[in-house]
């Protein structure tokens, strides 16, 4: 359930690129310094968009430095650890945990390595961010359950990760109606492009996916999407828009820049390449 929420590379400003890039090293480096080498694997595009909304919303500057990247032997400017990136790393870790708890469930075993690899920084994680802890337990127990019940409702489905993102913003500052709305629909939209996405997969494995029983099953993805083009068309942008609207009313000032683009080009972006059937992340690496 990662790798929707990027921004346009190709239509982003350099010096808006260079800050995405230091969120998502300076995440990466936060995530090594308070686990190991393999606990780098947590960082990921969504989790470095919403720790800059979240340093943004919160109006907290962020400090830089100039450091060698481990990967390409280059210095790279990354956002110095503070406390802020220190819980966006445990955030990032916590997610990545429980999605491959959801997925183990969803019958996937080989995601138990992810959660056997991640155990400690986990539980470490789990006791520094306890409230968001206990969100996630609940959202995807709660999940879990409407699966097992072969629930049809997208909505209630999709329900359990957008109020889970936006209950998660409320454990980091002081929310408003828009903020709510804002994080509810972010939640909402990355659930619904997952199920989009895993039309195909999840047909052929059998594995729950409100969309599949609410349009039928998938023997060709190409052939779905164009079949079934305007109601997905219409689920997806109706939840975009409501995205758009609660963002515009946002008083957003530091990182602007990263933030627009996202929400107004990388997003949509996402969703036009997703409805053609394209791979999901098509993205220049960090």
């Amino acid at each position: 359930m990662f790798g929707y929420v990027i921004p346009d590379k190709q239509n982003m400003y350099i010096r808006d690129f260079n800050v995405f890039q230091s969120f998502y090293c300076g995440l990466c480096r936060a995530l090594k310094a308070s686990g190991s080498e393999a606990t780098r694997l947590c960082t990921n595009y969504d989790v470095t968009f919403y720790s800059v909304l979240i340093h943004s919303l919160t109006n907290h500057e962020a400090e830089f430095e100039s450091k060698a990247c481990l990967y390409n032997g280059r210095k790279k400017v990354s956002c110095k650890a503070d406390d802020l990136m220190k819980s966006m790393a445990d955030l990032s870790v916590l997610l990545v945990y429980y999605n491959a708890e959801d997925d183990v469930l969803d019958g996937k075993p080989s995601r138990n390595l992810i959660k056997w690899a991640l155990g400690a920084r986990k539980r470490a994680a789990a006791r520094r961010l306890k409230g968001v802890d206990a969100l996630m337990k609940e959202n995807f127990s709660r999940l879990h359950k409407l699966e097992k019940e072969k629930c049809e409702s997208i909505d209630m489905a999709a329900d359990c990760f957008a109020s889970l993102m936006r209950d998660i913003t409320k454990e980091f500052l002081q929310t408003d109606f828009e903020i709510d709305t804002f994080t509810y629909n972010l939640g909402r939209l990355v659930y619904l492009m997952d199920a989009v996405d895993d039309v195909e997969k999840d047909s052929k494995k059998g594995r729950y996916n409100p969309i599949l029983l609410n349009y039928g099953k998938c023997e060709n993805k190409d052939l779905y999407l164009k079949n079934n083009k305007d109601e997905l068309e219409f689920l997806l942008l109706s939840t975009y828009n409501k995205l758009v609207a609660s963002y515009n009313n946002l008083n957003i000032v530091l990182f602007e820049g990263v933030l627009s683009n996202t929400v107004y080009l990388g997003i949509k972006m996402q969703i036009e390449r997703l409805l053609k059937g394209e791979e999901k992340c098509h993205l220049t690496r960090m």
